[in-house]
């Protein structure tokens, strides 16, 4: 009896223990069959962001310029990403490549941001760009549409076409006019009209000066303003030189070169007289300072031997219609500085040694320097510039500047122009350029 009890008792331990067995092989067989990943969104391509660095004309660019644009995808399971190998620029409808291109990318969560900066753009249209379809692939094979984005900027290397003309109009005033093929940049003192494709402006007196005429994408074309018909105010300036040209030369305001016939002849020969007349202004309104050099020196007055009028060696000046000396020239009451002789042999001056011909033949003598003024600055600029024998022209000076090489090298040649203030600075770049050269054109 007690073996059946303690077989039963063994029998059943056995069964259980199976029973746990199975049920821990169960459990420990038990594994994860899939997992699926659902991207039901294609890749997205968005356009962020343009700029210009002509920022107050951004729609329109030129070579000189750089242009950003930005923009991302969004897309997080990206496979594939061929966007450098697949963008595709266009001016207006005509593909190119950039010739100046950089290029950066960073990836940020589910975006990735690209910048494209280009540079030395030459050709002409509006700049398109174009991500085609296809070149963005994420894991669930899906690619992006074709996307054309119009930066709305015109790229334009081409220079405007320009003509200048005069209208005369009341007073003896002018309204010059400068039209031109396209929209144009706005320019201080000057209207700007017609769809911005004129600039006008009223002149009371002649002057000549370059012009540059700048379109929206900066290119530029240089026209000469030349008001020559204008007698609302008049000036007229001159020279008296030494040696064979025994003439007047004078300019009225457009550049002219005054002394460049008299040193056709011989260059050392110096300007020793020079005469300014005006009117519409003030007659104390241009004031004139020079310095002369005489073989006198101090003490002694120089006489004209054309005018009988007097000069004293160094400092003349200021001078003006008021104050003299006055002579009369084509019938025009005109100041007078300096005068014929300086340089000739025997002249005495008043009460001075006559001059030796070993030094009248050196040509030493006659006006050093040029300082001219206006009484009043608010509109009107006066410019002038001096070239002297060896050293060619000076730097251009203006309103009370003097110009000088040196008080003993007298000058053989000049020009001056009254001319608007805002314009100035145009006529100053334009005769610097002459700067150490004998250029008389």
């Amino acid at each position: 009896m007690k073996k059946l009890i303690a077989f039963l008792f063994i029998f059943l331990i056995s069964i259980f223990i199976c029973i746990n067995s199975y049920a821990k092989y169960v459990i420990e067989n038990t594994s994860l069959v899939a997992n699926i990943n659902i991207d039901g969104e294609i890749p997205k391509i968005e356009f962020l962001n343009v700029s210009n660095t002509n920022e107050k004309y951004n729609k329109y660019a030129n070579k000189t310029h750089t242009i950003t644009v930005e923009f991302r995808i969004k897309e997080k399971n990206i496979k594939k990403d061929n966007i450098q190998a697949g963008i595709k620029f266009f001016l207006d409808d005509t593909q190119f490549n950039p010739s100046g291109k950089e290029i950066s990318r960073r990836e940020e969560g589910e975006y990735i941001y690209y910048k494209y900066t280009l540079f030395k753009l030459r050709s002409n249209g509006r700049l398109k760009i174009k991500i085609p379809k296809g070149v963005v692939i994420d894991i669930a094979d899906q690619v992006n549409e074709e996307v054309i984005f119009d930066t709305g900027i015109t790229i334009d290397n081409i220079a405007p076409v320009v003509s200048f003309s005069q209208e005369e109009i009341e007073d003896g005033k002018i309204l010059a006019k400068i039209k031109t093929n396209e929209k144009i940049r706005d320019v201080n003192a000057w209207n700007l009209y017609e769809e911005d494709t004129v600039l006008s402006k009223e002149f009371s007196c002649n002057v000549l000066y370059p012009f540059d005429v700048t379109d929206l994408a900066g290119n530029s074309t240089n026209i000469d303003v030349k008001i020559d018909k204008a007698t609302n105010i008049k000036i007229k300036y001159g020279s008296m030189s030494e040696g064979p040209y025994n003439n007047w030369e004078f300019g009225t305001g457009i550049s002219e070169i005054t002394g460049e016939k008299a040193i056709e002849f011989g260059s050392e020969y110096k300007i020793e007289g020079i005469s300014l007349y005006w009117e519409g202004l003030d007659k104390d309104f241009i004031q004139t300072k020079c310095f002369i050099n005489t073989y006198w020196g101090e003490g002694v007055q120089g006489i004209c031997n054309t005018y009988e009028t007097n000069y004293n060696y160094g400092y003349n000046g200021y001078l003006t219609l008021k104050t003299g000396p006055i002579i009369v020239l084509d019938g025009k009451a005109t100041l007078l500085i300096g005068g014929k002789g300086m340089n000739k042999e025997g002249n005495m001056g008043f009460g001075g040694k006559p001059i030796p011909k070993e030094i009248a033949d050196k040509h030493l003598f006659g006006i050093s320097s040029l300082s001219i003024k206006l009484k009043d600055t608010s509109y009107y600029s006066i410019v002038y510039q001096a070239w002297v024998d060896g050293e060619g022209w000076l730097e251009p000076a203006s309103d009370g500047e003097e110009t000088t090489f040196l008080h003993n090298k007298p000058i053989g040649a000049y020009r001056m122009s009254l001319i608007p203030t805002t314009e100035k600075q145009y006529l100053i770049d334009l005769w610097e350029k002459d700067v150490g050269t004998n250029n008389m054109k």
